[in-house]
C-alpha cells in the first residue's frame, strides 16, 4: 500500500539533498513551466449580469413612475415598491442574468412576464396590500412597463456589449460533426463565435478554416494562437483530455455532443448554434468571477484570525519552549499552487535530529520527543495557527489542499493519479479532507479524491462551510 511505502525507514534513503518540486505546474499537462494565459470570461462573467440587473432595475423604475400618474390608493406606493423589488430575485431565479452565447430580441420574454405576474398575483392577493382596486391598477400599469422596457433594454444592452468580429474560437474535433458546425459558425456570424482553426487528426478541414495541429498539440497551439473559446466536438475520452488541456490555458470550453448523446439526455443544455446543443464546461475555479472574494474572505480570517490567536499563540509558544527549547517557530518547504515552494509558518513541537528527517520522515505520531503540550497542540491543530500570516501574504488561502513537503509531492505525483492537480489552487490551512478526518496518517487517494473534489466544485458557500466545520471539529476536540 501507499501508507507503507510513505514509512519505509529513513536510514535507506540516499543522502544527498531532497530534489526541489519542478516550478511550473506539473499538473498542466503539454504546459508545464509556462504562465497561464489571463483566464477568459472573468469580466464578461461579472459586467454581463450587472448590467442586466441594471436594465431591470431601470424598468422597475421606469414602471413606478408610469404608474404614479394611475391614481394611488393611500398606502398602495410602499407596497407597490416592496412588490417590484420582488422582480430582480425572481428573475436571478429563473436564470435572466446568466451569460448567454447569443440572445435575440425576445429571448426571457416569457420569464420576465412570468416574474411579474407572479408579483402581480401575490400583490393582489386577498389579504395582501391595500384592499383598494387603485393599488390593482397601479400594479397592471407598472408590471407591463416594466416587462416592455426590460425587454427593450436587454435587447439594446445585447446589441452594445457583443464583441464587434466574434470570439476567436478553435474547433477540436474532426468528421462530418465537427464539419458542420465549423460551417454553421461561418454561416451564422451572430453567435459571435469565430472559428479560426481545427484541430484534428484528419488534415482535411473545412474550406476558409485552417487545420492547426492535432489534439496531442493542443496545449503548443492554444500558446501559440490567441483563442478565446474552444469547442470540443464530441464527449469520448480524447474530447474530455482535450477539453482539460482548454481549460488549463485559460479558455472558455464548450462541449458540442453529437445528436443523440447520452449527454443530451442527462445535463441540462441551455445553449445551442442553430440546433447544435452546447455544453459548457465550469471554468477553473480562478475564473469564476467570485474567485477575488475569495482574496478578500482570506485577508478577513487571517487578520481576525492573528488578533484574536495572539494570546493562544503566546501560551502555546512558552510551553513549548520549556518542551523543545527557544526556537518555538520555524519555517517549512511545502509545495503550493502551480508546484511552487511556499515557506509555511509553524510552531515546533519537537526538535528532529537532522534537517533530513524533517523533510523525510511523514509521520511522527507516537514519538517520544512530543511533549504533552506539543501533543495538545498538534490534536487540536494549534501549530499550525502561524500560517494565517501565510495567508496574509498571499501564500496560502484559509481553505484549500493541504500543502506537503516537496520530498513526498514527488512521490505521490508518481504513484496516485491526480495528486498533482491538486495545486491548481492555493494551499491552505484547513480543506475538505481534513474536515473528513483525513489528516496525518490517513489514505493519500481519499484525500486527492476530497481535495479535486474541492476544486473542481468550489464555491464561495463551500468555503463558508469548511470554515465552520474547521471550528466544530477543533471544538470537539478532534482536530481539523
Amino acid at each position: 500500500m501507499l501508507e507503507n511505502a510513505m514509512a519505509a525507514p529513513v536510514t535507506g534513503e540516499r543522502s544527498s539533498p531532497v530534489a526541489p518540486v519542478r516550478r511550473g505546474a506539473s499538473w498542466r499537462r503539454g504546459g508545464a513551466g509556462r504562465a497561464p494565459r489571463k483566464p477568459a470570461g472573468r469580466l464578461r462573467g461579472v459586467a454581463v449580469p450587472l448590467g442586466l440587473m441594471g436594465v431591470d432595475v431601470l424598468a422597475l423604475a421606469l414602471g413606478l413612475v408610469c404608474a404614479a400618474p394611475a391614481g394611488t390608493a393611500p398606502g398602495a406606493r410602499e407596497w407597490t415598491v416592496l412588490m417590484m423589488a420582488l422582480v430582480v430575485p425572481l428573475n436571478a431565479a429563473g436564470g435572466l442574468y446568466r451569460v448567454r452565447l447569443f440572445s435575440g430580441p425576445l429571448h426571457g420574454v416569457a420569464r420576465l412576464a412570468g416574474s411579474g405576474l407572479l408579483t402581480a398575483a401575490v400583490a393582489l392577493a386577498p389579504g395582501w396590500g391595500v384592499s383598494d382596486p387603485r393599488w390593482a391598477w397601479e400594479v397592471l400599469v407598472a408590471g407591463g412597463v416594466f416587462t416592455g422596457a426590460a425587454v427593450c433594454g436587454r435587447w439594446v444592452f445585447h446589441r452594445v456589449s457583443r464583441p464587434g468580429e466574434g470570439r476567436a474560437t478553435l474547433v477540436v474535433g474532426g468528421g462530418r460533426h465537427a464539419g458542420r458546425l465549423v460551417a454553421t459558425l461561418l454561416a451564422h456570424p451572430e453567435y459571435r463565435l469565430r472559428p479560426v482553426g481545427v484541430v484534428s487528426e484528419r488534415r482535411a478541414g473545412v474550406p476558409g478554416v485552417p487545420v492547426l495541429g492535432r489534439p496531442a498539440g493542443l496545449a503548443d497551439i492554444l500558446r501559440l494562437h490567441p483563442v478565446h473559446t474552444v469547442i470540443v466536438a464530441g464527449v469520448g475520452r480524447a474530447a474530455r483530455e482535450s477539453a482539460r488541456v482548454a481549460r488549463a490555458s485559460g479558455c472558455e470550453v464548450l462541449f458540442a455532443p453529437e445528436p443523440g448523446d447520452a449527454l443530451t439526455q442527462i445535463v441540462p443544455l441551455g445553449e445551442h448554434v442553430r440546433s447544435f446543443p452546447l455544453v459548457r464546461m465550469r471554468p477553473l475555479p480562478q475564473a469564476r468571477p467570485t474567485w477575488p472574494l475569495k482574496r478578500a474572505l482570506d485577508c478577513v480570517v487571517a487578520v481576525t484570525g492573528l488578533v484574536l490567536g495572539l494570546p493562544v499563540l503566546i501560551v502555546c509558544a512558552l510551553a513549548l519552549r520549556r518542551e523543545v527549547g527557544p526556537r518555538v517557530l520555524f519555517r517549512q518547504e511545502r509545495v503550493g499552487l502551480d508546484g511552487r515552494p511556499v515557506q509555511v509558518l509553524k510552531l515546533r513541537t519537537y526538535e528532529p535530529e537532522d534537517a533530513r528527517e524533517a523533510a523525510v520522515r511523514w509521520s511522527i505520531a507516537g514519538d517520544s520527543r512530543i511533549g504533552p503540550a506539543g501533543r495538545l497542540m498538534r490534536r487540536l491543530s494549534l501549530d499550525e495557527l502561524p500560517q494565517f500570516w501565510n495567508v496574509l501574504r498571499g501564500e496560502m488561502s484559509v481553505v484549500g489542499p493541504r500543502p506537503e513537503r516537496p520530498y513526498f509531492v514527488e512521490r505521490f505525483s508518481a504513484m496516485v493519479p491526480g495528486y498533482d492537480l491538486r495545486h491548481r489552487v492555493p494551499a491552505g490551512i484547513t480543506g475538505w479532507a481534513q474536515v473528513h478526518g483525513l489528516r496525518g496518517d490517513t489514505s493519500i487517494e481519499d484525500r486527492v479524491r476530497f481535495d479535486n473534489h474541492y476544486i473542481d466544485d468550489w464555491s464561495l458557500r463551500g468555503d463558508l462551510k469548511i470554515m465552520a466545520r474547521t471550528v466544530w471539529c477543533m471544538l470537539r476536540s478532534g482536530g481539523a
